[in-house]
């Protein structure tokens, strides 16, 4: 039974070693804040993407992104994200 067990294991690293060795560059790339000009206020402002959400957009096939915080929220939460188009060339 062991031997069973011992299969599953290699096919799980097989599996999760790849898999990470691509998903971990995206998150952390997305983890980074950035500075980006507000298209509302028209001033510099700190950015943070939601890492979480890049990976699992990046594992369909999609380069989805999503705001979560923001320097200018709380007051500004209902902006139309209009920063994201700057962070189109996020690799």
């Amino acid at each position: 039974m062991w031997v069973a067990w011992l299969f599953v294991g290699y096919l799980l690293l097989a599996v999760a070693i790849p898999l990470a060795w691509t998903l971990v560059p995206v998150w952390r790339a997305a983890r980074a804040a950035r500075i980006v000009r507000c298209p509302e206020g028209s001033k510099p402002v700190t950015v943070r993407l939601d890492p979480w959400y890049a990976t699992k957009m990046h594992m369909l096939g999609d380069r989805g992104r999503r705001v979560q915080d923001c320097t200018e929220w709380p007051g500004r939460a209902s902006c139309d994200r209009g920063c994201l188009v700057q962070l189109g060339a996020l690799k």
